[in-house]
């Protein structure tokens, strides 16, 4: 099931989840309920090949993605939907709420005062590469244009006679774009509503939490919409305990991503009362990490209750003496702190893996994470072959990693796990008392970080069980394999593209890319390898993530094609 979010953008509407301007009756403009009632419009009406395509987005929002393309005359795709005659009437413009690809779109409206065969009221609006921005089009500004060119002595756009919305890309640009919009609202008489005196905002001025309303706004923060919640609120004076350097970070824009994750731990997505919160002993946070209950102490995460079950709008806060702080390192910077781990920090350093569960790779990811003990038990000699083997590396770490987080308590439940580029499976079991993955011991479970969580095993693991070695592999197995990889990474990574995650999409196809070009060019074919290899190298200079990802999709599909025709026709 889809978990909708929002971002608040005033202080306000900050942790509100609540007063927003209404939608506009009989129209879609909120996207809650899905994208019913938007339909595509591209060139091809006119012989252009540019495509088009509307998706559900994660958390109640439509994507709209697609490529321009400027052959046969072509150059636009567009989106809009119909609005009943009058919606509008008394409002002075729009507000869309969106996250593009740092192209420039524009707003189309349709007048029933002014029908003409291609055109509207436009007015152009930029977006930033994924990021997620306000747009305001005044009705005053919108101009008449058909055909791209401007029509003179137009009437002006009266908002009482709008009958469709839309939003169109032709910024002359050939390539994939992608936008997603979270809503648009009326502005002027429908504008956004004043809270309500039960709104967090008013509880929160009356029980001394201003500060934390202030972060809220400062961080951009985004929470489950249309849920009841509990907030664990640290005070004023909580905060003001802070190191004055921290505060500072934590408001900048490079801090951000952490106050961000800050205020989410202190954030659980149902309503819980204080009796319900002590009778827990852990309680999952939007931060992916837990909080450890003491119900002795009357203790969250080491945070002392000072105030409990004050209600507003949106469920419950707590007020607690002391800022709860989640981990902010990445697997890799645990790893790489950690001196149980020194063996296996060199060898993901040695097979490039550190990327992969680094802080700009969201995850989340579980790390089976062996101990120096564990790899010590190999012979020295085979070690040093291992590490100095790249592929059989890469295969090894691989089986270790499970793109997706799971703690020690849910993995009997859960039973196995496919690993990191699914060519193999993990299975938990109960032995001698203690669970095991793989036939490994678990000896330290659930050390947090920011994308993921680590437990640490009492062995290595094998890359898929008792197998020969890599090297012993013959080039059409391994064709076979690089076929299999790539078509899991796409498999894994198209969901995450279209719920918005463009950065872990990328991340992932990356990675598959890497490990295809590794198996060989006698695997592969020389051209194929050269190929990958060039789509990594221009994929890694742009900032873009969703360009980065449509790069390296294309090499993968070019290589995709390769392989199977190789390969033959399967019997």
């Amino acid at each position: 099931m889809r978990t909708p979010t929002t971002t608040f953008p005033s202080l306000v509407a900050a942790l509100l989840i609540c007063a927003a301007c209404p939608a506009a009756p009989d129209s879609n403009l909120e996207f809650d309920q899905g994208t019913k009632g938007w339909q595509t419009v591209l060139d091809g009406v006119m012989g252009g090949l540019s495509t088009g395509r509307i998706a559900e987005g994660e958390g109640g929002t439509l994507r709209f993605t697609g490529e321009l393309s400027l052959e046969n005359n072509g150059g636009f795709s567009q989106i809009r939907t119909a609005i009943p005659e009058g919606t509008f009437a008394g409002t002075t413009g729009l507000t869309l709420r969106v996250k593009g690809d740092g192209r420039t779109y524009q707003c189309d409206i349709r007048s029933s005062r002014l029908r003409l065969m291609a055109g509207g009221y436009q007015q152009t609006f930029k977006t930033k590469a994924g990021e997620w921005v306000e747009v305001e089009i005044p009705f005053d500004q919108c101009v008449a244009n058909s055909f791209g060119q401007r029509i003179r002595n137009a009437p002006a756009l009266d908002p009482a006679s709008i009958e469709s919305v839309g939003i169109t890309l032709a910024d002359k640009r050939e390539g994939p774009f992608a936008i997603e919009v979270d809503w648009i609202r009326p502005m002027g008489k429908q504008a956004a509503g004043q809270p309500s005196a039960g709104s967090l905002a008013a509880v929160a001025t009356k029980a001394n939490l201003t500060t934390l309303l202030e972060l809220v706004k400062a961080a951009e923060l985004e929470l489950p919409k249309d849920a009841k919640l509990t907030i664990f609120a640290p005070t004023n004076e909580a905060f003001a305990r802070l190191p004055k350097e921290q505060v500072e970070f934590l408001t900048s824009a490079k801090g951000k991503p952490a106050l961000q994750l800050i205020l989410k731990h202190h954030v659980v997505a149902q309503s819980l009362g204080s009796s319900a919160v002590l009778d827990r002993r852990r309680l999952p946070a939007l931060s992916g990490q837990s909080l450890e209950v003491d119900p002795g102490a009357l203790t969250v995460d080491g945070a002392r209750l000072v105030a409990t079950d004050v209600a507003f709008d949106g469920g419950l806060v707590h007020a607690i003496d002391s800022v709860m702080l989640p981990e902010l390192r990445s697997i890799e910077q645990v790893v790489a702190e950690d001196e149980r781990f020194a063996t296996l920090r060199a060898a993901i350093g040695a097979a490039g893996l550190g990327p992969q569960l680094g802080s700009r790779n969201p995850g989340p990811w579980t790390l089976l994470a062996p101990s120096n003990e564990a790899f010590g038990a190999i012979p020295a000699d085979s070690l040093k072959a291992l590490l100095a083997d790249r592929p059989a590396l890469t295969a090894v770490l691989a089986a270790h990693v499970l793109p997706t987080k799971i703690r020690r308590e849910e993995m009997l439940s859960q039973g196995s796990a496919r690993t990191l580029m699914g060519d193999g499976t993990v299975d938990f079991a109960l032995a001698s008392g203690a669970i095991t993955a793989g036939g490994a011991r678990i000896e330290v479970a659930d050390i947090e970080a920011a994308n993921g969580i680590i437990h640490v095993i009492d062995r290595v693991l094998p890359a898929r069980g008792p197998a020969p070695a890599p090297a012993a592999s013959t080039p059409p197995q391994r064709a076979a394999q690089a076929a299999a990889i790539l078509e899991l990474a796409i498999e894994r990574g198209v969901p995450r593209f279209n719920a918005g995650d463009e950065a872990s999409c990328a991340e992932m196809y990356e990675l598959a890319i890497t490990s295809v070009a590794l198996l060989g060019a006698d695997a592969i074919g020389p051209g194929m390898k050269a190929d990958l290899t060039e789509a990594l190298d221009r994929g890694s200079k742009h900032q873009d993530m969703a360009e980065r990802a449509w790069i390296y999709r294309r090499a993968m599909d070019r290589a995709l094609e390769g392989v199977r025709a190789s390969r033959g026709p399967v019997e």
